[in-house]
């Protein structure tokens, strides 16, 4: 805004600098949003020290519409289709796809693994931390930090990795980093660019030069999608994709148990090994 004078701007003008945002910068809602608010707090922080008067009539930002509900939706993928990219990846990355398919993990959340966090013998995985941007962080949210079930199919898998990586120690990372000797886990970034989809694309369900985001995050929509669509408990659903409020997952309340978490996990995968016809 340059040298404008703060009082002189107006709710408008500041809509459209925002669907300017949008358009030039390609900006979500969600970020514009964030902008909105930024701006309101500095007015408000200019009339707390008196350098504009401090009625709400003087804060601009109180009358500017701004959509704060995000329009992405992500690309959905069926199991047979997730089956397909799987089969086309080595390890450690196809166990990434597995654990990401079948659990709904998020990306940092996987990558966020240590060895002690997998309890071979309970049957679950202890989502404690997540990785992102280079740091280790808390889970998204207090839900987030929940034990997953660990279905016997999905064990079997976890355990050919942890068998065949030089990295097997209980603190060592689950997916630890090659290049740097297992101090750190590998990159969501590069595990999305170098393998997860040049096999998508080798699958078909990408095309060359796509540009539709697709990432690991998209075996967790997938998931959701599957299991809403198999009729599974909306409690259920939450549970598994630990959602802080099941409106989250569907906007139904029921009461859920971990035998029936443990059962749609087997049913995706069970839908992922199954043999596939439409996707060669």
């Amino acid at each position: 805004w340059g040298r404008r004078i703060a009082l002189g701007i107006e709710p408008l003008e500041i809509e459209a600098w925002l669907k300017s945002l949008k358009r030039d910068e390609h900006f979500a809602n969600a970020t514009m949003d964030r902008q909105r608010r930024i701006m309101s707090l500095v007015f408000k922080s200019a009339q707390r020290y008196g350098l504009i008067p401090r009625g709400q009539e003087h804060n601009p930002l109180r009358f500017v519409r701004c959509k704060t509900s995000s329009s992405y939706e992500a690309m959905t993928i069926s199991p047979q289709q997730a089956f397909a990219i799987w089969s086309r990846l080595q390890q450690p990355e196809s166990t990434i796809v597995l654990l990401a398919a079948s659990c709904g993990l998020r990306a940092s959340e996987c990558l966020g693994l240590r060895w002690e966090d997998i309890d071979y013998v309970s049957g679950v995985i202890h989502v404690r931390r997540s990785w992102t941007g280079g740091k280790v962080g808390l889970p998204k949210t207090k839900s987030s930090n929940a034990a997953v079930p660990m279905h016997p199919v999905l064990a079997q898998y976890l355990k050919a990795w942890h068998n065949e990586t030089p990295y097997a120690g209980n603190e060592d990372w689950v997916f630890a980093s090659f290049t740097l000797k297992g101090k750190q886990p590998r990159g969501a970034n590069m595990i999305v660019e170098d393998y997860l989809r040049p096999a998508a694309i080798d699958a078909g369900v990408l095309k060359e030069g796509d540009k539709t985001v697709f990432g690991l995050g998209n075996l967790r929509h997938s998931l959701a999608s599957f299991l809403v669509g198999q009729g599974t408990d909306p409690k259920t659903v939450q549970t598994l994709l630990r959602h802080a409020d099941v409106a989250t997952t569907l906007g139904i309340y029921a009461h859920s148990h971990s035998e029936s978490r443990m059962t749609a996990q087997g049913d995706m995968l069970t839908a992922f090994f199954a043999p596939s016809t439409s996707v060669q």
